[in-house]
């Protein structure tokens, strides 16, 4: 690949022809990143936490279960710094983390002060681990998210996460859900 765009540019510019920007040289797999993170329910957790990852696996077999029109799935991140850059640039919308990530993330604590401030909201919580998300994430999709894993709510230990957690805000589907509202939900899908 880069063979063929260096003999493209030296041959460009022995022919005295100007030739576009590196970028368009470039090859990056966004656009397709970009349609998989629309299509999926995709759930950050970390090699960095394992038992958290459990908890992500056991949450995301049950959206999964439950509505499977969500395609939810887990996205193992290295380390907890690359959920963090993942929320922050909005390439994913929802993540487990355990209650001192979750502070620390949303405080711009180290090792996350690069990525302060991170707004982020409380969907669920067990009492060590918090399903959080972006607040840009649709109204009605919070709704579903709690709605759904609070029908297993004694076995996966889930509590009403209150006002949240740390200063966070309950998402406000989640806390519609909650409160015992009922939400209409859109005739068509809204892109994540």
């Amino acid at each position: 690949m880069f063979r063929r765009q260096f003999i493209a540019r030296a041959a460009a510019l022995l022919a005295g022809v100007t030739f576009p920007a590196i970028s368009s040289f470039a090859h990056t797999p966004y656009a397709q990143w970009d349609i998989f993170r629309k299509r999926n329910l995709q759930v950050l957790t970390s090699h960095a936490d394992l038992p958290g990852d459990e908890v992500g696996d056991e949450w995301v077999a049950l959206l999964r279960e439950k509505l499977p029109l969500s395609r939810a799935l887990v996205s193992r991140a290295h380390d907890m710094p690359r959920i963090a850059a993942l929320l922050k640039t909005n390439q994913s919308k929802l993540a487990v983390l355990s209650y001192m990530h979750a502070r620390l993330m949303f405080t711009g604590s180290p090792p996350f002060e690069e990525y302060a401030p991170l707004p982020i909201e409380v969907l669920v919580d067990n009492g060590k681990y918090l399903l959080i998300t972006r607040p840009d994430l649709p109204l009605h999709h919070g709704y579903l998210i709690a709605a759904t894993l609070m029908q297993d709510a004694d076995r996966l230990h889930l509590v009403n996460p209150g006002k949240g957690k740390f200063g966070m805000n309950v998402h406000p589907g989640a806390k519609a859900f909650f409160n015992g509202e009922k939400l209409e939900m859109p005739d068509k899908p809204v892109e994540q």
